[in-house]
């Protein structure tokens, strides 16, 4: 599309009129003699007041008054007329009435009329308009009908027809009934189809809408121009006082608050305050206690969740290392935790390690000279962990690792300064002794409730988890890829032979990959990636090959038809979910054919139903518009009751959204407010204590995010310090899990802190405190089958003895875009935490194209209007000057911006920039992802990245953008385009909100849904006592079945590196850095990374692993 088709036809250079131009007041006089003499015949005589004048308008176009500078003389809808930047449009055309007929140009008007709202037989609208002229005559009540647009304006006046259709009907469905926006999602269209069946006109208009039944995002597109007809209706009252306005926040009816500017400070608890105090943003806290009734029920809800009670504050190191016994001619015996002093080499290594290494003894050997050999199971310190530099307030507790000396040098009796008296998962904790309640897993950076068998390492476990005890015959799993492929491919386990290691299997292929060709014989050309279909093939292969398992349904050939795929299988795979359909047949001929299945093999394992009946109670803070709460609702164990957030246009967006309001309160106002009114006591619209399963948060990112350039300011570390509100909440609620999410940076240290530490760790260790057991990892979103590059931090939490949530497995693969190695920190021994992880997939990446599937070209998107779909407009218009610009910029090689374009020369001078260049103008790459999507779109940004579409010289809009961040078209997002860019891109991508609420489905299966409420001890180990456990924790720290890392290159990791083969091998000196965030699993040997302890006592050690070595070393040193 041109420049210049989007303004007027008159303001070419090149243009002349089609005829003479006549002044409207010359055209006027003409027009009234034509009039008078018409109705000369037929006039009785009567006079009542001015008489109504209405002459034709043809071949007209409607643009923007040339007072609005930046973009004037552009075309516009009329639909804009009365609106902001639109309070005078003007128009050419020729008016005509009868013989007389003059071309006029340049005029301005403010007037538009519907005619025959109150008609409800006939769907179809005419409209009118009336220049400033024409409403000022003294003798005559002047209209132009419209009636013939231009072809290059005829775009633009086909939309406003239909908007205009659209507010009739609106206006007639509100006719004596009060309206919501929920009314429109069915409601609306049942109440068309009544009055206009069989009706050609409506049935173009609806087909205009492509058919779709829910009319909420069009009518929150189009909500100021509806509520401008309804407001000149006669007896306006009836329709102005309708919900639906203050449901859209029709500007009219919705006050202008102004927001507070001067900073207040965060509550918090008095146990987050103690944690976050000397963090930089700490004189940003304030603490508050609860009252006394709360801390009641709070102590109470501790009690039912087996948390731990401190009678006082702990004892210092110093005292505590006084308990440290010396052995003296007494022997060490199993069972005994003994303190070690770590040698200059282990200080150098293990930053910060200024105290005694703990272990924990699970086999002695005695030596000929009489020395015993020790097999221990490391103990950790809190600053051995990812808390590292962070605070942590009992300084007596120590944890169980998964790290062994195994294959480490010796650890002789004559190394042991002494004996520590530790407590195993006591009830209450005393300050005056070390104790122990959870497990370290150093590889995933995790914490984990201890279970019985964890102070045996997997060196010393008689059995290992086998392929026949995790899969069996029926189940869908996923192989490896040949050599010379890349997607794991699933199959249907027919047969396992473990004596050959082998099993059999059946095969099953893509329809849309496989089978596209014979598809098309049953009509079949829109296909889902996960669509599978059923064939009669099968082979033999390893074991070893199995990966892990998958979920296929069978889907009904009337659900494929009438596309209504069961959610969640109609989600392009996400969470490792296949359907089929058909099967494949081949005749003697050797000819293949498709056929639908009526049910699939007997023995085929298949998961129909998806969710929990009773559901966990969520509460969810910084809500947002509900991406991450919705996400998590889809994956069918949460519904959340609660939803606070300071955005008006957020909470709006998620009454619209929410699927019963009757059950869910939403809270409009500060984490704070609320927070303060939760720890008094009040109990209107606040969530109380045990009322609260789940807790959901996505704290402001700004103050960490990377663009952010004043770091320390007031308002930066207010928003800093609201890391802190989720644990405040978690501390006063203890739900049953939970979930955090930020930016990556949140794991970076900000200079300035008095105690060095970064706010994630921080974060960490005040759940950890609580005794929670906290998981941490990188989600990136195309690894969840979002075309989105954006990576997220996510911190989950579950209540003691339950199943943590684990990380979810990659269903796609990263781009050929290069994707640097991340972390969410660095070890105190310098290895890196929770790193981002590489392997196979069952599905590519998605591609950035796909977003804009269906969408029709928009051009510079100046017309902003778009019926099939309301949403595809873009949130900053280029002004006249920019975009020439935008054509100068490259479409080949892809990614290329104004950078390139200036490089190729083909950018003139006149449009050259001075400013900074970096990223301006870049155009995105269709085959690669989506840059993040941010709260605020600038195409000549040097520094957010591309946000160019590939091809159009335009910005996405804001349809893509919604895509991009997995909402659904028919979701609607309350306010203006800039308020609902930024509820789209201030929140987590659905994709991957819905991977977490499967992994909480998941690990809430694991457990019995029915609360005993039991406190936890070394006997009883969940509150959830285990029901049917499909996926044992020995499985979930499998190394076999848990993808492996690729190696990092950064210089910080050469050294470790160097013997390191992380996709194949284990180094002795550090273990596999698989990541193993969700279970506790069997402890593994490593050697440089110290390991700790388990809640267990009196396992039988009488046996030696079969690799055990006699060899003893003379000394025992961590190595890398």
């Amino acid at each position: 599309m041109s420049t210049s088709s989007d303004f007027a036809q008159s303001q070419a250079t090149d243009w002349s009129p089609p005829v003479p131009a006549t002044a409207e007041l010359d055209a006027i006089h003409d027009i009234k003699i034509e009039w008078k003499r018409r109705i000369r015949t037929t006039n009785d005589g009567h006079k009542s007041g001015k008489q109504r004048l209405v002459a034709d308008l043809h071949d007209f176009e409607i643009y923007r008054s040339p007072d609005y500078e930046k973009r004037a003389y552009e075309l516009a809808s009329l639909h804009f007329l009365g609106l902001p930047l639109n309070k005078k449009l003007c128009f050419d055309g020729f008016v005509r009435l009868g013989n007389v007929e003059h071309y006029v140009k340049g005029v301005p008007f403010q007037q538009c009329s519907i005619k025959d709202y109150t008609d409800k037989q006939n769907p179809e609208v005419t409209s009118y308009i009336q220049s400033e002229m024409a409403a000022n005559d003294n003798e005559y009540d002047i209209w132009y009908q419209l009636t013939e647009p231009t072809p290059q304006y005829r775009r633009l006046q086909d939309a406003f027809l239909w908007i205009a259709q659209l507010g009739k009907h609106v206006l007639n469905y509100m006719e004596g009934s009060l309206r919501s926006l929920g009314c429109f999602r069915t409601d609306f269209h049942t109440f068309l189809k009544h009055c206009f069946s069989d009706n050609r006109d409506f049935e173009n208009w609806h087909a205009a809408f492509r058919n779709q039944t829910d009319f909420r995002v069009a009518v929150v597109t189009y909500t100021e121009y509806l509520y401008k007809e309804a407001s000149h209706q006669p007896n306006s009252d009836r329709f102005v006082r309708q919900p639906l306005w203050v449901e859209c926040m029709a500007k009219a009816v919705t006050p202008n608050i102004p927001r507070k500017t001067d900073p207040q400070q965060t509550v918090a608890t008095p146990a987050v305050h103690a944690c976050f105090q000397d963090m930089y943003f700490g004189k940003k806290i304030r603490p508050q206690a609860p009252s006394k009734h709360v801390l009641d029920k709070h102590e109470y809800r501790k009690r039912k969740l087996g948390f731990l009670t401190t009678s006082s504050a702990s004892l210092p190191y110093a005292e505590l290392s006084k308990g440290c016994r010396p052995y003296g001619a007494s022997p060490v015996m199993v069972g005994d935790v003994v303190a070690v002093v770590p040698d200059e080499a282990d200080v150098k290594l293990w930053k910060h390690t200024k105290r005694d290494w703990l272990a924990y003894v699970q086999r002695t050997e005695t030596l000929e000279n009489g020395v015993q050999q020790l097999f221990v199971v490391w103990l950790y310190w809190p600053h051995d962990t990812n808390i590292a530099k962070a605070y942590y307030p009992l300084q007596n507790e120590v944890f169980l690792s998964d790290n062994c000396n195994c294959t480490e040098r010796a650890l002789l009796s004559t190394e042991v300064k002494g004996k520590y008296d530790v407590e195993w998962c006591p009830s209450v904790i005393n300050t005056k002794r070390l104790f122990v309640r959870q497990k370290y897993i150093h590889n995933g950076s995790s914490f984990v409730s201890m279970k019985d068998n964890d102070k045996i390492c997997s060196c010393h476990k008689e059995t290992r988890t086998n392929v026949a005890t995790m899969y069996r015959s029926g189940d869908t799993v996923y192989l490896t890829p040949p050599p010379d492929q890349r997607l794991l491919e699933p199959v249907i386990i027919q047969y396992i032979d473990e004596k050959k290691g082998s099993v059999t299997v059946r095969k099953l292929l893509r329809l849309g990959r496989d089978c596209a060709e014979l598809g098309k014989d049953l009509q079949r050309s829109s296909i889902a990636p996960n669509e599978l279909v059923l064939t009669d093939e099968y082979f033999e292969t390893k074991t070893s090959q199995i990966q892990r398992h998958c979920s296929i349904r069978f889907v009904l050939r009337s659900d494929i038809t009438a596309n209504t795929v069961p959610f969640p299988y109609n989600r392009q795979g996400a969470g490792d979910l296949w359907f089929i359909s058909m099967g494949l047949s081949v005749n003697k001929d050797g000819q293949k054919r498709l056929s639908y299945l009526r049910r699939l093999p007997w023995n085929m394992h298949e998961r129909t139903k998806m969710g929990l009946d009773n559901k966990l109670r969520g509460l969810s803070i910084f809500s947002g518009g509900g991406l991450l709460d919705r996400g998590l609702e889809e994956g069918g164990a949460i519904e959340f009751r609660t939803i606070v957030d300071s955005s008006q246009h957020a909470i709006r967006t998620q009454q619209a959204n929410i699927k019963n309001s009757s059950t869910v309160c939403l809270y409009c106002g500060s984490v704070n407010t609320f927070l303060d009114s939760a720890l008094k006591g009040d109990t209107s619209f606040i969530a109380r204590v045990g009322d609260v399963d789940f807790i959901a948060a996505g704290c402001p990112c700004v103050a960490f995010s990377g663009l952010q350039q004043s770091p320390f300011s007031p308002n930066s570390l207010l928003n800093a310090s609201l890391v802190s509100t989720f644990c405040s909440f978690v501390d006063l609620y203890r739900p049953l899990y939970g979930v955090l999410e930020n930016v990556l940076n949140i794991s970076s240290e900000r200079a300035g802190s008095e105690r060095a530490g970064s706010a994630l760790s921080q974060v960490v260790a005040c759940l950890v405190s609580f005794g929670y057991q906290v998981n941490q990892y990188i989600m990136d979103s195309w690894n969840y089958g979002s075309p989105q590059r954006r990576s997220r931090a996510i911190l989950t939490i579950a209540a003691p003895g339950l199943q943590l949530i684990m990380q979810p497995y990659h269903t796609h693969s990263r781009s050929d875009e290069e994707v640097r190695g991340r972390s969410l920190g660095q070890l105190p021994n310098g290895e890196f935490c929770a790193e981002r992880q590489y392997y196979p997939t069952p599905f590519y990446h998605v591609p950035a194209q796909t977003v804009s599937s269906g969408l029709p070209d928009i051009g510079y998107g100046a017309g902003q209007t778009c019926i099939a779909y309301p949403d595809h407009r873009v949130p900053n218009v280029p002004t006249r000057k920019d975009r020439p610009l935008l054509d100068c910029i490259p479409k080949q090689p892809p990614g290329c911006g104004y950078k390139e374009a200036e490089e190729l020369g083909r950018v003139p001078p006149h449009l050259r920039r001075t400013r900074e260049i970096g990223k301006s103008y870049q155009r995105i790459k269709k085959a690669g992802l989506v840059p993040t999507i941010t709260t605020s779109a600038c195409i000549s940004d040097a520094r957010n990245g591309a946000v160019m579409h590939w091809e159009e010289s335009r910005s996405l809009s804001l349809q893509e953008a919604r895509r991009t961040q997995g909402i659904d078209d028919t979701e609607p997002i309350i306010g203006t385009i800039k308020d609902q860019w930024r509820i789209a891109g201030n929140g987590v991508d659905r994709k991957v909100g819905l991977a977490i609420g499967l992994g909480l489905l998941r690990a809430v299966e694991s457990n019995d849904l029915e609360l005993s409420l039991t406190p936890v001890d070394c006997k009883a180990k969940s509150i959830l006592q285990p029901a049917q456990v499909k996926r044992t924790s020995e499985d979930n720290l499998d190394s076999s079945k848990r993808p492996k890392k690729q190696a990092r290159t950064s210089k910080a990791q050469d050294t470790a590196a160097n013997v390191e083969n992380r996709a194949t091998s284990i180094d002795p000196g550090r273990g596999s850095r698989q990541n193993s965030t969700a279970s506790t699993g069997s402890t593994s040997s490593t050697g440089s990374t110290k390991a700790r302890c388990t809640r267990h006592s009196g396992l039988p050690v009488e046996f030696a692993p079969k690799n055990w070595s006699k060899r003893v070393e003379p000394k025992r040193r961590d190595r890398i």
